[in-house]
């Protein structure tokens, strides 16, 4: 009987053209069961990266603004937050809501440059997602470079070619069904949602050291050194472009990343000049000790290559000779294995 009456009232409300409200998920009345990004807007929302519209909806289908995108993107980085007594930007007010979050995206080298606008209430581009994405996790544009070289996979980009491509190299973001990146075209908010926690769940999965490979197959990656006669080389460990290229031609020929492990350098390179700058010899390969005791010696000059994501110092070991040390820093270790887990290697090696 019960079972006869709904289908009675149903019937009637078809008749009078009014249709059953589509049963809601992710605690949003907008967000229907089944949709794609419900189980990430659900996890975005837990995750206290994204805040409903208000009236109990998440504003599915709606442009994020550019503001509203770095206040999340602030979160998903825990990054420190940032209140300068002058604004950086001549649109963005000390008063206003996000003038924290546009702060701290500068910061953190998330934006270019600080230039005149911020442009805080335009829509949010997905050229502008991708590379916002990319700077935050700390590559720079000579990363970018090279990464557009090796062949961008969308034909309708033109500005920042790079950082699109890397936003795709790492499965970040995805083209369209039309085979094209609609650069232009605005992020809603639930493709703001789902790319957020796709960062956030790659950089969560902890990188493990093993004591030694195993079964894993090593990813080794070639640290320049110096020969006798050569001019002055640059040699830092792991260069992160060839390491970015390594892994990028692993996924595309398919490799199962997970039975990988990446060897590091635990120690350094050293390599020494006379006065007139001429090189000593060949580079020489130096133990993590050895690292530490240059590093502890006086007079040491330490510096970091973020395009190289590698640490050196330089030093005089006599009053005839100039040594310049490569090494293994903990930040240039993270920022390899950062790199290594977003390709979906989470072993590594330390030797």
């Amino acid at each position: 009987m019960k079972k006869r009456l709904l289908i009675l009232v149903l019937a009637g409300l078809l008749c009078l053209g009014v249709r059953p409200e589509a049963k809601a998920a992710a605690g949003y009345s907008d967000v229907p069961e089944g949709h794609w990004a419900s189980e990430s807007i659900a996890r975005a929302t837990e995750l206290g990266l994204f805040q409903g519209v208000g009236g109990g909806r998440f504003g599915l289908g709606q442009p994020i603004s550019r503001s509203a995108f770095a206040s999340a993107l602030v979160r998903m980085f825990g990054w420190e937050e940032v209140r300068p007594a002058e604004p950086s930007y001549t649109d963005v007010e000390k008063g206003r809501w996000y003038y924290s979050a546009v702060e701290t995206l500068l910061a953190n080298g998330a934006v270019a440059a600080s230039g005149q606008e911020f442009r805080p209430n335009d829509d949010l581009t997905r050229e502008e997602m991708a590379s916002m994405l990319v700077r935050g996790l700390g590559y720079t544009s000579s990363l970018a470079e090279t990464a557009a070289s090796y062949g961008v996979p969308f034909q309708d980009i033109s500005v920042n070619r790079g950082f699109i491509t890397m936003a795709h190299d790492l499965g970040l973001m995805n083209g369209k069904d039309s085979g094209g990146f609609d650069p232009d075209a605005p992020a809603t908010r639930e493709q703001a949602a789902a790319v957020l926690v796709r960062v956030h769940d790659q950089l969560s999965e902890p990188s493990v050291r093993l004591s030694a490979a195993g079964n894993y197959k090593l990813i080794t990656i070639a640290t320049p050194m110096a020969q006798e006669g050569e001019k002055m080389p640059m040699t830092p460990l792991e260069p992160l472009g060839e390491l970015y290229a390594t892994l990028r031609r692993m996924k595309n020929n398919g490799e199962d990343m997970s039975q990988y492990a990446l060897r590091l350098m635990a120690g350094g390179v050293r390599t020494l000049t006379d006065s007139g700058g001429n090189l000593v010899g060949g580079s020489e390969l130096i133990s993590a000790r050895e690292v530490q005791e240059a590093l502890a010696g006086k007079d040491v000059d330490t510096f970091y290559s973020e395009q190289y994501q590698s640490a050196f110092c330089i030093y005089a070991p006599n009053a005839y000779q100039t040594a310049y040390v490569w090494y293994q820093s903990e930040k240039s270790m993270e920022a390899k294995l950062q790199l290594a887990r977003l390709f979906g290697v989470t072993r590594y090696v330390l030797e």
